[in-house]
């Protein structure tokens, strides 16, 4: 009795490590009291927060404290009966043989119940909750990537806008001096609303991209409510992929292949079209998780060029400042070579997050979600 108790706990323990408590960590907040919304928490934050998830893991705990209450009490039954058959023993050994019938009753009760609880606290289950946990995350990342992104290129959107402003501006002055056309003015002016067209459809994207990824937090939309950064590219992680050892990982992992390969097969021709269809599965993942390769591969092409080009943009617009601060440009110049900084800066924060989120999708096809 007592080794199915320590049993019990232990399976227990490892259900529960897998799946922790709710806590309220996703509304912690920072320093300034805003709650921060970090790349590496989204999968707490989903457990906690995603109504879903929060309920296949609560019906889970749930199952698993019912079992255990049934259990603890047919066990304390089944004590009890013991030790009253075995009082009576010598007194009355029909009554205590009543009594022992009932135990032996209770007993295999109990033992059945304990096998459910085993099953509800195996590996094969808890895993089984983590690939939904493991779903939900992939898709967080990539609205957190995406609405970084927009994030990133609405602020260079915006800074392109002031530039043309100012420009605009500029044009509208030397017209009235006569030094400027009125179709040159035309034409900015053109260029500005294009650019303020451009940026306002960012803006429209990055709040839609907050929305619907705070609303699979389970958080509200509000204002300090802050959206951390997506973290930069783990190159020596990259560097190190064994992609023979993961393409083997993800054949294994695949669910499609796990699926082809326990079909049951009585005849040769089952036979047969087991090994037809399981050769099909396997040949399906290592052509995706090729490609995910592949894809990473080019990121990490893209990545390089877009780091070597902001790094030159770095040179020039530190050169540009010390102008600016020295009184050798104007405004408008100074603007302008913002914006190109901007723009450049941009372009190597989207090629980072495109490198992060590469990775994070190769990883996830070794793991087998896809």
């Amino acid at each position: 009795m007592n080794k199915q108790r320590v049993l019990i706990s232990a399976f227990l323990c490892a259900f529960l490590a897998l799946n922790p408590p709710i806590t309220s960590f996703g509304e912690e907040s920072d320093p300034s009291g805003a709650v921060r919304v970090e790349y590496d928490d989204l999968r707490t934050l989903l457990k906690e927060g995603n109504l879903t998830l929060k309920k296949t893991i609560a019906d889970q705990e749930d199952t698993i404290n019912a079992y255990q209450e049934m259990w603890d009490t047919m066990k304390w039954e089944q004590d009890n009966m013991e030790d009253k058959a075995e009082d009576l023993s010598n007194e009355n050994g029909e009554t205590s043989a009543v009594y022992s019938s009932n135990a032996s009753m209770l007993k295999a009760s109990a033992s059945r119940i304990y096998n459910q609880i085993k099953n509800l606290t195996d590996e094969k289950s808890a895993r089984t909750i983590e690939k939904s946990a493991d779903s939900y995350t992939y898709t967080a990342q990539t609205l957190m990537n995406s609405y970084n992104q927009m994030a990133q290129n609405r602020y260079a959107a915006e800074k392109n806008v002031q530039a043309l402003e100012a420009s605009y501006q500029a044009l509208v002055r030397k017209s009235t001096a006569g030094s400027a056309t009125q179709a040159q003015v035309l034409s900015e002016k053109s260029s500005l609303d294009i650019a303020r067209n451009s940026l306002e459809s960012l803006r429209e994207q990055e709040r839609e991209l907050r929305f619907r990824l705070l609303t699979m937090l389970g958080l509200e939309d509000r204002e300090d409510v802050v959206i951390g950064a997506i973290p930069a590219p783990d190159m020596e992680a990259i560097a190190a992929i064994d992609f023979e050892s993961d393409k083997q990982k993800a054949v294994g992992n695949d669910s499609n292949v796990q699926n082809e390969r326990h079909t049951r097969a009585y005849s040769t021709a089952d036979i047969n079209r087991r090994f037809k269809q399981v050769g099909e599965a396997e040949g399906t993942v290592e052509a995706s998780i090729q490609y995910a390769y592949q894809e990473l591969e080019s990121r990490v092409i893209q990545y390089q060029a877009a780091l070597e080009s902001y790094e030159s943009a770095l040179l020039i617009y530190q050169s540009l400042q010390r102008k600016q601060a020295a009184g050798l440009l104007s405004n408008t110049e100074y603007l302008e070579g913002e914006a190109a900084y901007a723009q450049k800066q941009a372009a190597k924060e989207t090629a980072s997050m495109n490198l992060v989120q590469a990775y994070e999708s190769y990883c996830w096809e070794v793991k087998g979600v896809n």
